[in-house]
């Protein structure tokens, strides 16, 4: 699972990842690990009264590529999974070596097929599914949120057999060889 969040809507407007979580599941669906950091998007943070970043949060924050080892190494040969997963996307496409990110699902496409009608956002879809998210736009909070919502899917029956097949396939990850720093959480 991903989430994260951003100054924006837009990478090619300039706008910039500020925090990202990922929960990495086993195939049957239970946790095997977390990660995330704030990131230091080096202009504003943006929507605030959304994420609650300020610039003061991300001041000594790592910039993204100096943990983008740490997001490829959970990433390579696994299927990535959020909810409205070409957000995310947009923003993780356009980084360095994002050639790691080839099998995606979307929890929120998926919706339909094990929700009730309604709107389709993380929260409308976990209150129908009887998912507590609490800390909506924290990186983290969505990223378990969604992974809370996709054993849901799994429980009903949702097939990645396919997905993971083809995540398996990829080619061994090797680190970049930039400098990282640890994460620095919220």
């Amino acid at each position: 699972m991903v989430d994260v969040e951003t100054t924006g809507f837009s990478p090619a407007k300039g706008d910039q990842i500020c925090e990202i979580a990922l929960v990495s599941l086993d195939t049957e669906g239970a946790t095997l690990d977390e990660w995330h950091s704030l990131i230091n998007p080096r202009r504003a943070t943006g929507a605030v009264h959304v994420h609650g970043i300020t610039e003061r949060m991300v001041a000594r924050a790592p910039v993204i590529e100096e943990v983008l080892d740490d997001v490829w190494s959970r990433i390579a040969g696994r299927v990535l999974v959020a909810h409205n997963t070409s957000f995310d996307l947009r923003f993780l496409r356009v980084l360095p070596e994002s050639h790691w990110l080839t099998e995606t699902l979307c929890t929120q496409k998926l919706a339909p097929d094990f929700i009730s009608e309604g709107k389709w956002t993380l929260a409308a879809c976990c209150e129908r599914a009887g998912i507590r998210l609490s800390g909506a736009h924290a990186a983290l909070a969505d990223a378990r949120a969604t992974a809370e919502l996709f054993r849901s899917y799994l429980r009903r029956g949702v097939s990645w057999e396919r997905e993971l097949s083809r995540a398996a396939q990829a080619p061994e990850w090797r680190p970049s060889g930039r400098p990282q720093r640890p994460a620095l959480q919220r």
